[in-house]
């Protein structure tokens, strides 16, 4: 009795050229492709009135300025701060205020390193703006004078300087590059 079967059905191999009509994956031409309808014209992204800037760029430059004022404005005080808030002497205050600012100049080599291998420069952009703006709000915390003793006051206005440097520095190379990317060829020079 297996004898007959083998004899009535071949041996499946796979390597074994089919000979039928049927198949499951026949191979396409382009001849039996049917036509496809023409693609809709490219629409180009709206423009700033009177100008040839697609209207992403204002939003950008207005980020950026709001970004700019906060930090600087932030900074101009900075040292005032630590020395009649805190009462930090001037080598402390001058210290700390230097290290804040070196800090804010090295975290860009980590923000675009969370850009290129992990978040893109999207997501980076958001997540650190927010990590940004809690830094204001620890270090406008630490400013409140019946909250909490200086020992507080001063935790949270070193939370909150780490939070601004990483959040100033993380961003300041996502955004330079998300500004490139909204110009177009017909923008060269």
């Amino acid at each position: 009795m297996l004898e007959e079967r083998e004899s009535k059905e071949p041996a499946m191999n796979p390597f074994q050229k089919n000979e039928s009509k049927e198949t499951l994956f026949s191979p396409v031409s382009t001849e039996e492709m049917l036509p496809r309808p023409p693609s809709p014209p490219k629409k180009s992204p709206p423009k700033i009135f009177g100008s040839s800037y697609p209207v992403s760029i204002a939003f950008i430059v207005v980020n950026e300025f709001c970004e700019r004022f906060s930090y600087y404005g932030m900074k101009a005080v900075l040292t005032l701060y630590f020395l009649y808030f805190l009462h930090w002497n001037e080598d402390t205050s001058t210290s700390v205020y230097h290290a804040f600012s070196s800090l804010c100049y090295f975290t860009p080599i980590l923000g675009a390193a969370i850009a290129d291998s992990w978040l893109g420069k999207f997501k980076t952009i958001i997540y650190l703006s927010l990590v940004y703006v809690l830094g204001h709000v620890f270090k406008s915390l630490g400013a409140i004078p019946i909250l909490g003793g200086k020992m507080l006051h001063t935790i949270l206005s070193l939370v909150g300087l780490s939070l601004i440097a990483l959040g100033t520095g993380g961003i300041k190379p996502c955004v330079a590059a998300f500004g490139g990317d909204q110009f177009e060829e017909e923008h060269e020079m």
